[in-house]
């Protein structure tokens, strides 16, 4: 009968058990509490914090654990959820000390990047600017210029004196806004794309389809291959690869191009970025179309086509650069159906500012940031950049920086700066203690093994010997019910300051009644069993990270290799050795002079660092380096390798 007792009583739980986690009709709430009172043998400390070395007991003769201290930039710690799918997570934290900048990130997975929000700014927290609100947004001004926000868009200031700075500011959240001119629902470009190109899309509707069509050169030997990947922020949400042909040498020999779907069917609207990554090492595919279903689509330079017939594309750039490796490719550009930008020789880079009243192609709405530029391209084969976007048609271009901002993160001097956009929450101080709050909408979070990872940062911590003390960190997840709709992010953890009608008050009853219920029958089966609750799984605790290898550290600069003298395939050798020291974004070409000695490096000002890079590669080959520096806007570096 006993034994009939206990097998009724673990079915019961198993029951309940697999209702809250499955089937709970009314969702609920899970709060995960690090604090520093009481129940210690259920608490975890956060990886990288210390303990103070001293505690005494509080009020009541209550023992109190050990505050927790960060003295380090990041400390993260890991939740094993007890629900799953979730509706949102909530951080709440409780703290003190002179850190100058808090933020908490979370991710479902270890290969994701963490997606972050701010908890707390030095700057903005006592900012007593003029401000207004829209949505989670505020605008600070110094001095007040603007009605609001959307006066800033409209009409942004000209002066680069007039400085704008953004933190945890999303342009998309304002292009978004903006009605798309097209009537159009599909777009196909059937240019001829040379080398990596990264392009911005947005997307207004699901699900989002993108077809890219590639063929190989097949000039050089090695397998080549397309990586089409999709990201949405920093995180990668979609790769795609596109094969080698089948054909290794370096023949020539055109086979039949190939194609890459890709279809994402639960997309939320927004600004997403494509990446066209040529993984080979000298360019040698070319991407013959791109198509998505949206109408929005624009490209970020550099940008190379290499088409056989004319070209236009549509521009809000203001300083332009082109160049060509070829002599056949000498030509004029026509900007606006009347100004001429002459390419007058080969493996030169000219450089065109349409604000400069002196320059004899400076426009009269030059200083207008939404003024579109068209460009007539009559052979292509240039390598164009520029400080704005490019569009292959007038209707396909949206501007996905509709204000040009600096990230307050990197502000050190707040006088510098006019106007200020953020997605922040002002936080509450009680005598020393902050009260931090912040709201993540699990959109975009992929959770794998019941696992939510957390990264508290508080840049530079350790720099300037600052410190946080942390009295308590809650994390709160909601499981949706059968009857809960999707809720929008909320700008706060507290309900207080919420309305609510009686439908929705019965249902949040009914919902904590079925809580408790479960809550007793889970510490009914602790007490019964002897099992600790494991509601709460933590990393285990380390003073300080262990060391790992340092990766190598990628150069992402766009550096075109000409040989113009050493010898066949001298240019893809050094192509190889680039790739080995870390160079992603490189292409080797001949140049049609091929009479240079020794080498030669084309660059700008603020490329130093990699230039000095690429010329400790090149002294092993060249006695003489020949570094020529310009003054352009290109991101683009050329480096012609002549005879030795």
């Amino acid at each position: 009968k006993l034994l009939t007792i206990v097998g009724g009583l673990i079915g019961l739980l198993i029951i309940v058990f697999l209702a809250f986690r499955f089937f709970t009709p009314f969702g609920a709430v899970v709060k995960y509490q690090f604090n520093s009172i009481l129940n210690r043998d259920k608490l975890s400390k956060l990886k990288g914090a210390e303990e103070t070395s001293s505690f005494k007991p509080g009020e009541n003769g209550v023992l109190q654990i050990p505050q927790q201290i960060i003295r380090q930039s990041v400390v993260t710690f890991n939740l094993k959820l007890i629900t799953k799918p979730i509706e949102g997570v909530w951080v709440n934290l409780r703290f003190k000390g002179n850190s100058k900048e808090i933020k908490i990130g979370v991710r479902g997975s270890e290969k994701e990047k963490y997606q972050y929000l701010p908890l707390y700014n030095q700057i903005l927290n006592p900012l007593e600017w003029s401000k207004t609100y829209e949505g989670k947004t505020t605008f600070w001004q110094r001095e007040k210029k603007y009605q609001d926000l959307s006066g800033l868009v409209s009409q942004p200031p000209v002066s680069e004196d007039a400085k704008v700075a953004s933190y945890f500011f999303n342009p998309s959240d304002i292009v978004m806004k903006e009605n798309s001119p097209s009537s159009q629902s599909n777009l196909k470009i059937e240019k001829t794309l040379r080398g990596s190109h990264t392009l911005l899309v947005k997307v207004n509707k699901g699900p989002f389809l993108l077809t890219v069509i590639k063929q190989d050169i097949n000039t050089y030997e090695g397998e080549d291959v397309l990586s089409v990947q999709i990201y949405n922020g920093q995180n990668k949400i979609a790769e795609q690869l596109i094969p080698d042909d089948g054909v290794t040498d370096a023949g020539r020999l055109a086979m039949a191009p190939q194609k890459s779907e890709i279809k994402i069917n639960d997309i939320k609207p927004g600004i997403y970025k494509i990446v066209l990554q040529d993984m080979t090492k000298n360019a040698d595919i070319l991407i013959k179309s791109v198509e998505i279903n949206q109408p929005s689509l624009v490209f970020q330079t550099p940008l190379f086509v290499d088409d056989g017939k004319p070209t236009t594309l549509w521009t809000n750039s203001k300083e332009i650069t082109m160049i060509t490796a070829h002599s056949s490719s000498i030509q004029t550009v026509k900007l606006d159906g009347k100004y001429d930008l002459k390419v007058e020789k080969d493996g030169k880079e000219f450089a065109f500012d349409l604000n400069n009243p002196d320059s004899k192609i400076a426009t009269s709405s030059g200083a207008n940031a939404s003024t579109l530029h068209r460009l007539e391209i009559p052979k292509n084969d240039l390598i164009i950049s520029g400080d704005g976007y490019f569009a292959f048609s007038q209707e396909s271009f949206f501007n996905p920086e509709p204000i040009k901002a600096v990230d307050l993160s990197q502000v050190s001097d707040i006088n510098k700066i006019d106007f200020i956009i953020a997605n922040y929450q002002t936080v509450k101080k009680d005598g020393e203690w902050y009260t931090a709050q912040a709201y993540f909408d699990p959109f975009g979070i992929t959770i794998d093994d019941d696992i939510l990872y957390f990264s508290l940062e508080s840049p530079e911590l350790n720099s300037y010997g600052g410190e946080i003390v942390i009295d308590s960190l809650e994390v709160t997840v909601k499981k949706p019910g059968w009857f809960s709709k999707p809720e929008p992010a909320k700008e706060s953890v507290s309900a207080d300051d919420q309305k609510q009608n009686i439908l929705q008050k019965a249902q949040e009853w009914l919902g904590a009644k079925w809580n408790q219920l479960t809550n007793w029958v889970s510490n009914a089966w602790q007490k019964v069993f002897k099992k600790t609750p494991d509601t709460i799984t933590i990393t285990n605790p380390s003073l300080s990270p262990s060391p790992s290898p340092s990766p190598m550290q990628k150069i992402t600069n766009f550096i075109r290799i000409l040989n113009g003298g050493a010898g066949q395939g001298g240019a893809g050798e050094f192509a190889k050795v680039l790739a080995a020291a870390g160079f992603t974004n490189v292409t080797a070409e001949t140049a049609d002079n091929t009479d240079y000695k020794n080498a030669i490096i084309k660059y700008r000002q603020e490329d130093e660092k990699v230039v000095a890079k690429l010329e400790e590669l090149l002294k092993k080959d060249y006695q003489i380096i020949d570094k020529q520096k310009i003054a352009t806007t290109s991101a683009g570096i050329v480096v012609i390798i002549g005879e030795k």
